[in-house]
């Protein structure tokens, strides 16, 4: 059964010393055949790289070769790549395996991925472009890459989106792009060892006296004969000068070698540079005449951290450096105690978060302390030089209630939305992968303790969303009592901020660990936040038409969009909907490893990352991701049908 295979062949070329009568100079290649796929595995891509390596390697080439790589091998395979390349007159890389567009941009797809939905592909997958850019850095005369990636989505029953292949890019100047199928359509796998672009490349790939440009017309016209024109290659390019990769007739080409220069800069300025340990000024400085070939250069100036970077001079070119110097500071280290134990401590005036022993640079530093059931403290104090500053902090009880009482099950309903809210006694839980069942970033299980808060009761409506910022970006504009979605984590910070200056309330999105806690009916062991060990799609909305064999999982309806948010049964909380319907934006930025180094009191998440998490799962989701441990994440500006939030309201406000 063919695999629907397409091969792109990309060539950039820069200024080329061209060589028609050997392999005098260095060549270089990396390899790569990835098949072993768990949703989708392939026949070929394993041949394919393995017969491209050894073509290669009769051609002179030194061959990197990766069979079945994840993303950190191919993403170290690039580096090693790029360094040999540096050397080389002419890079090489050939690609076997999945391969798709999002939104106009091509991927190619490690084994071992977890793609579920369409926004995780850029973080999973690594786009095509990067190996171009690699490539362009190295400044080798010569770059081909070859990408031989499927053109179905292995992940389309996933996906709302139809694009289908990969993307079509024009061919920049000095470049060939060769497609083995016009873009849209499908090349057939062959029904040998090989694909059959890739079966007729290898014919022709060793041919002595045939430059490139006809290595590509010989393989796609007898691609076009073998097929009965089913699949006709489809090319872009530009003038080009002859190559012949197996040796030619062609007069030599060449290009008389230049030097280059290298600019040196520095902020502040003053720094004394060193260009492979030699001095040569105080930045900023200019060096003319460099030979071409990799400087270690040198930044160095009192008070501040030393700066070193590794460069590459090309003949013909300026390499320009710029080191940003950092202020060498001496930093102290706070300790600080609570009466009750365990109460949550932030440092107000700075992003990181507060952990024993945090070393900060001299300065004035706002703390506060807070715990429930206990009046909240701050105090500034100031840190000096290296000594050290161990602070105890005791806490007054505090008799006054919250807005209906503060029991559990309580509900108290915000005037200006209408928005409902629970009270969650605080508590502590097992947080993370319970059952064994769950994803690595859900481990380790660990004791986590939260204070009391006030959760919503259902997720935020299109109606409240347009009573706030009078707008409604929903995809599925069904009614008020819906859920809004196609809302970013910024959205809501916007959404948030105009609430509470008109409730004179302190909203926020909740911390994963009070979203999970709450899911759980307050730290039970339950594994869907309807409460239960078992869903269904009438408990929940979610994708029930997925195959798959769990026994707490019952198929059925696949409703295919958003439902009422007051839809099916709460959890014992009085939560609905903490399992589907749509993913729900927490306050933390995400981070794969946060479980190994929690803190056990209030944890808020690493203290920078580059996504926010999201939690429960939605409609378009199968029954993995809808379990109360699931973890999820996005870039705080993504917008989806799939995503929209419920607000959390802490003790006290």
């Amino acid at each position: 059964m063919a695999r629907k295979i397409t091969l792109i062949w990309i060539i950039f070329l820069t200024a080329i010393v061209w060589s028609s009568q050997g392999l005098a100079a260095t060549r270089t290649a990396l390899v790569i055949g990835n098949a072993d796929y768990k949703s989708a595995p392939l026949a070929n891509p394993k041949n394919d790289a393995m017969d491209m390596s050894q073509a290669l390697e009769n051609l002179g080439f030194e061959v990197i070769l990766k069979i079945n790589a994840d993303k950190k091998e191919m993403k170290k395979a690039l580096r090693d790549f790029k360094m040999k390349l540096g050397r080389s007159e002419i890079g090489i890389f050939y690609y076997a395996g999945h391969g798709m567009q999002i939104g106009g941009t091509n991927y190619l797809i490690p084994v071992k991925t977890n793609i579920r939905e369409e926004w995780e592909v850029e973080s999973e997958a690594i786009g095509a472009n990067r190996f171009l850019a690699a490539m362009k850095a190295a400044g080798t005369p010569l770059n081909i890459v070859i990408l031989d990636a499927c053109r179905d989505n292995p992940f389309k029953r996933s996906f709302r989106s139809s694009e289908k292949g990969l993307a079509q890019m024009s061919a920049p100047a000095g470049t060939i792009i060769s497609y083995a199928t016009a873009a849209g359509s499908v090349a057939e796998d062959g029904r040998g060892r090989n694909g059959t672009y890739t079966e007729a490349l290898l014919k022709n790939i060793k041919r002595p006296g045939l430059n490139v440009r006809d290595m590509f017309n010989d393989a796609g016209l007898q691609v076009m004969e073998k097929t009965q024109n089913v699949q006709i290659p489809w090319v872009s390019t530009t003038p080009i000068p002859d190559y012949f990769l197996a040796g030619g007739t062609a007069p030599v080409k060449t290009l008389a070698p230049s030097k280059g220069s290298l600019a040196v800069n520095t902020t502040p300025p003053g720094a004394d540079i060193y260009v492979n340990n030699l001095h040569k000024g105080l930045s900023p400085v200019t060096l003319n005449g460099v030979t071409p070939g990799k400087y270690t250069v040198r930044a160095v100036k009192t008070g501040y951290t030393p700066k070193e970077k590794t460069i590459r001079v090309n003949g013909g070119r300026k390499e320009m450096v710029t080191f940003n110097m950092d202020e060498k500071i001496t930093r102290a280290r706070l300790y600080i105690t609570t009466a009750p134990r365990g109460a949550n401590i932030r440092i107000l005036n700075i992003s990181q978060a507060y952990h024993d022993g945090i070393a900060l640079a001299p300065g004035r530093y706002h703390i506060e302390v807070s715990q429930s059931g206990y009046k909240k403290k701050k105090q500034w104090i100031n840190i000096s030089g290296t000594q050290g500053v161990d602070l105890h902090v005791s806490l007054e009880k505090n008799t006054a209630q919250a807005p209906s009482g503060k029991k559990a099950g309580e509900t108290w309903t915000e005037p200006t939305t209408g928005m409902e809210f629970v009270w969650v006694e605080g508590g502590c839980y097992q947080m993370g992968d319970t059952f064994g069942d769950g994803y690595n970033n859900e481990k380790p299980v660990h004791r986590v303790c939260v204070d009391g808060f006030w959760m919503a009761k259902y997720e935020v409506t299109q109606g409240q969303w347009k009573a706030i910022m009078s707008s409604n970006p929903s995809y599925f504009k069904n009614g008020d009592n819906y859920p809004v979605e196609k809302v970013s984590w910024d959205d809501c910070q916007i959404f948030i901020n105009k609430l509470n200056n008109r409730s004179g309330k302190r909203f926020r999105l909740p911390y994963e660990a009070e979203w999970e806690y709450a899911a759980r009916s307050g730290g039970e062991k339950v594994r869907f936040g309807t409460g239960k060990d078992t869903i269904g799609p009438n408990e929940a909305n979610f994708n029930a038409s997925v195959k798959y064999k769990k026994s707490y999982f019952r198929s059925g309806q696949y409703r295919k969009k958003t439902v009422p948010v007051d839809s099916f049964s709460p959890n014992s909380l009085g939560l609905y909907n903490m399992s589907g319907n749509v993913w729900e934006w927490c306050q933390d930025w995400y981070g794969k490893n946060y479980y190994k180094n929690s803190p056990l009191n209030n944890p808020q998440g690493p203290s920078s990352g580059s996504s926010r998490v999201g939690r429960g799962g939605s409609w378009n989701s199968g029954p993995l991701y809808v379990r109360a441990a699931d973890r999820y994440w996005g870039y705080p500006d993504y917008r989806h049908f799939s995503l929209g939030f419920r607000l959390l309201l802490p003790s006290g406000q």
